[in-house]
């Protein structure tokens, strides 16, 4: 969808309507919350990319490879390997970046107290990431590479900096996907040796069962969050 009018996803004021957005997302296995930050705390996580780590000519650990790799840039001087774990980041060299993120994003209490009473536990951060150029990540369930102790009771959430264009690549998802049998993976079915058959086996799953693909609009400040088997 190019605009509003042409995106059929529900996105829910969580201080309105939280009962709503709980309920969307145990149906759905994912959901859109609008406006969780600000357009100021937004400006100043991109600021202290663009002052840190662009200018960055060391190695920094990456969501992609999980390896340290110094910035990979395209045509348009965007960082095209996302790093990974901004809550580890050097405080010598990436201090207002990892200290926004400790106060704006893992201090939001709208967000926590949200999640509080979807899993209902207190949230406990896992990883995170930032990506400015889109490293057009396969289809995949989260998963298949982490998950809580009791499989299917993680979230995961992709906030968006800055107003998603529709030919950025916006992140997708498949509606009701992690309400389906997955035979129940455990280490005696999950494929740890062939990655690419793996991905093969969750795109054909996708198709057998006609789930659909959904690319929600998002908005600066906005936050789709999703199930770990979705």
């Amino acid at each position: 969808p190019e605009n509003d009018n042409e995106d059929s996803t529900y996105k829910f004021d969580v201080s309105k309507e939280e009962n709503e957005a709980k309920k969307f997302y145990s149906e759905n296995g994912y959901v859109v919350l609008k406006k969780i930050f600000n357009k100021r705390d937004c400006n100043l996580l991109i600021d202290s990319w663009n002052n840190e780590v662009k200018p960055f000519e060391g190695y920094i650990y990456r969501q992609t490879t999980a390896k340290l790799e110094k910035n990979i840039f395209n045509k348009q001087n965007w960082v095209m390997n996302p790093i990974l774990n901004l809550q580890s980041l050097d405080p010598n060299y990436f201090y207002n970046l990892r200290l926004n993120f400790e106060n704006i994003i893992a201090s939001n209490n709208k967000l926590a107290d949200f999640i509080n009473k979807v899993i209902g536990d207190k949230p406990v951060i896992v990883q995170s990431m930032y990506f400015e150029g889109n490293s057009a990540t396969w289809e995949h369930q989260d998963s298949y590479y982490l998950d809580d102790e009791e499989t299917g009771t993680m979230i995961a959430g992709w906030l968006a900096l800055e107003d998603i264009k529709c030919d950025a690549g916006r992140f997708f998802i498949c509606p009701k996907s992690h309400l389906f049998d997955y035979a129940e993976m455990d280490f005696t079915n999950i494929i740890t040796t062939n990655h690419q058959e793996y991905i093969n086996n969750i795109v054909e799953i996708i198709k057998s069962n006609n789930f659909k693909v959904k690319a929600p609009k998002l908005d600066k400040g906005d936050i789709l969050l999703w199930n770990s088997l979705t």
